[in-house]
């Protein structure tokens, strides 16, 4: 990873411990959190992926992607979800993984104009309980969800190639 953007995460990560896009389905419940509105327009969600084990029950399923905001305004990201996995979960390829770290993407600050990438070598996440069926498919829906209530769902290619 890229010095730029390892201090990029580290001071994401530090605020949760202080007191060309593919297509995109934008939602928002009509809730309004000042500042938060625009959330899902704001930020770009690119390089999504969700990755399979080469072989069956011998590896992770995990995804990857990055996200941009392209606002003056932090957001914050508050949940991922897809009904390819039982849940999706924080993750870390060469750090210990705590409660706090499964939890990264539930609370994650996506700071200023400022692009966060979460790849194998770094934090990206888990698919804990893979839904087999879904993953047949070449594409499965990945919902980003941010304060406010409002998300955006992308379309996340499933590859088991090396990436």
């Amino acid at each position: 990873m890229k010095p730029r953007y390892q201090a990029i995460l580290a001071s994401a990560l530090i605020s949760l411990t202080a007191p060309g896009a593919l297509h995109a389905q934008e939602h928002n419940d009509g809730q309004s959190v000042p500042g938060q509105a625009n959330a899902q327009q704001d930020i770009t969600i690119t390089d999504i992926l969700l990755h399979l084990p080469p072989t069956q029950g011998d590896g992770r399923t995990e995804l990857y992607f990055s996200l941009t905001n392209n606002s003056h305004t932090t957001h914050l990201l508050t949940g991922v979800i897809s009904p390819a996995c039982g849940a999706l979960i924080g993750y870390h390829a060469d750090q210990e993984n705590t409660s706090a770290t499964r939890r990264l993407f539930q609370h994650l600050a996506l700071p200023e104009t400022t692009t966060l990438v979460f790849a194998g070598a770094g934090y990206h996440m888990l698919c804990v309980n893979p839904v087999a069926r879904v993953l047949t498919q070449p594409n499965v829906p990945v919902t980003f969800q941010f304060l406010g209530g409002s998300s955006k769902t992308m379309s996340a290619p499933v590859t088991s190639t090396a990436q």
